[in-house]
């Protein structure tokens, strides 16, 4: 009890010991002091913007006058600077000599020639803030084209925040804003699906300065595979990787398809989602001019693909679709649209009632055929037999569906056997003695059959040595053909070499002198 107590006064003696110090005395002097302060701080930034254009009184004074003015290059130009629009401008708080200088404000008229305003003074990182204005980069400040002006962009004593939702150039804006220099693409993105959604208040929808501000425009870069890796990366910052965005689940992974690929190894052909959808005018594929719509997918893709879409647009297919007949197949019905190529949904009874093995038509890809020519209904539209009795003809059925593709037959049958021409039905090779007879055509297109189970089968090194069909210019790898032939050249030199050295040997030119030794 005693120790405790103790203890206590000992507290007790150090806080009245602490309190009559000096150090609290200073403590309480230093508060007071800061407090002071800070109250003066908070002051001085409530009232900063209104003490600062007062000190601009003088100036408006005279420019607040809108009879004000001087002739330039014989031009009457105004100098009127209206108060109440200064004062809502982000440079209100600032003197005027802040940006008119080098002159003196107490003679009038000041200078015979004003020096420029230079915005570059102030805003030295306004070029890498426009890379959608790769022109900036020779930006002077002071003037130029309306690529390179600021004040034709921002204002002259008007200039706003692009923070602030009312000020133009704010990116919910910036579509009427930059459409006055821009009038096409103004017109293309206001019939857009991104205005559709923009109109929608969607806060995913792109306006002008969202992708602008990005370099994804030639100028920005040299590189033509980096401006494509940017313009990708643009597109699937909302299309994939926003988790929120409705339409990132209806798309793939760019990254892992066949022209993501190509394009990551440094191929800059290679398409990216521009190349087919379009820049400014992007629309539904349900829309008639919509560059996706399946009546044009065909032409899209013709932009690479030239022959293939030549060949068929040659075709039945490719006729009736160029036409606008949305039931026959296109591009994307058999290779998919992005990376993957869907697996058509044919019932297990249709498969079997046509004798047919399901692997094997979704190996050889002609499950897409099956599909289609198997629909009773679509069918009795265009008055086609349907795949069972359009075939009754042929005998050992199941064995013709396991070696032989629909497109063997049906494509164009004179060489080079191009397998998206498919033709009409009169056309259609329906005598035996082309399959079975000796050196026929239809065995050339059989023949690369042949190859490519034996690739899948075997894999690709195995199955292209392995394969039956393996014949100097029928494998299509150039690589494979000419390391054959520089084997067989390399051979064929050691077989000359070795036939010369035999002959320059030989015995009878350099007889072989017997020593006789005479005992």
């Amino acid at each position: 009890m005693k120790k405790r107590n103790k203890i206590l006064n000992y507290f007790i003696g150090g806080a009245k010991y602490f309190y009559g110090s000096p150090i609290f005395v200073f403590s309480k002097f230093f508060l007071l002091i800061f407090s002071f302060v800070l109250f003066l701080w908070t002051y001085n930034q409530a009232f900063a913007q209104q003490r600062k254009v007062a000190d601009n009184s003088t100036c408006l004074s005279c420019h607040d006058d809108p009879t004000i003015s001087m002739t330039k290059n014989g031009k009457e130009i105004s100098l009127e600077v209206k108060k109440f629009v200064f004062s809502k401008s982000v440079h209100s708080g600032l003197k005027c000599e802040k940006c008119h200088t080098g002159f003196n404000p107490d003679e009038i008229p000041h200078k015979e020639i004003i020096t420029p305003v230079n915005c570059l003074s102030c805003h030295q990182n306004a070029i890498s803030k426009h890379q959608f204005h790769p022109q900036m980069k020779f930006a002077s400040g002071t003037g130029g084209n309306n690529d390179v002006n600021c004040k034709k962009c921002h204002g002259y004593h008007n200039v706003e925040s692009p923070k602030n939702p009312s000020s133009p150039t704010h990116f919910t804006n910036s579509t009427n804003f930059c459409g006055t220099c821009h009038k096409k693409e103004k017109e293309d993105h206001l019939n857009s699906e991104h205005q559709v959604e923009l109109s929608k208040n969607n806060p995913n929808a792109p306006t002008c300065i969202f992708c602008h501000q990005k370099p994804i425009t030639p100028g920005s870069t040299n590189d033509l595979v980096k401006l494509k890796l940017n313009q990708e990366e643009l597109c699937l910052s909302c299309h994939i990787k926003q988790e929120n965005n409705q339409f990132a689940k209806s798309l793939i992974n760019y990254d892992k398809s066949v022209h993501g690929s190509a394009l990551r190894r440094g191929n800059k052909f290679a398409a990216v989602c521009i190349d087919c959808h379009g820049t400014h005018r992007l629309q539904k594929a349900s829309s008639e001019s919509s560059n996706i719509n399946p009546t044009k997918v065909s032409s899209v893709c013709g932009r690479c693909h030239i022959a293939i879409t030549q060949e068929y647009h040659s075709s039945v297919h490719g006729v009736e679709l160029l036409k606008g007949n949305r039931d026959v197949p296109g591009c994307t019905y058999c290779h998919g649209e992005h990376s993957i190529s869907p697996m058509a949904v044919v019932e297990e009874r249709i498969i079997q009632k046509n004798k047919m093995n399901f692997n094997t038509i979704v190996s050889n890809r002609m499950v897409f055929c099956v599909k289609c020519h198997t629909n009773d209904t679509l069918m009795a539209k265009y008055k086609l037999s349907v795949l069972a009795k359009a075939h009754d003809w042929l005998p050992n059925l199941q064995k013709h569906w396991e070696t032989v593709r629909c497109v063997d037959c049906h494509s164009s049958y004179e060489p080079p056997n191009l397998s998206h021409n498919i033709l009409p039905r009169d056309a259609t090779v329906k005598k035996c003695e082309e399959c079975h007879s000796k050196n026929s055509i239809l065995m050339t297109k059989l023949f690369k059959h042949e190859k490519a189970q034996s690739r899948q089968k075997y894999g690709f090194i195995n199955g292209t040595i392995l394969s039956d069909a393996y014949v100097i210019g029928t494998t299509r790898n150039i690589y494979l053909d000419f390391m054959s032939l520089v084997i067989f050249g390399i051979v064929i030199v050691f077989l000359l070499i070795h036939i010369f050295l035999r002959w320059y040997f030989r015995p009878t030119k350099f007889p072989i002198k017997e020593n006789n030794h005479n005992e």
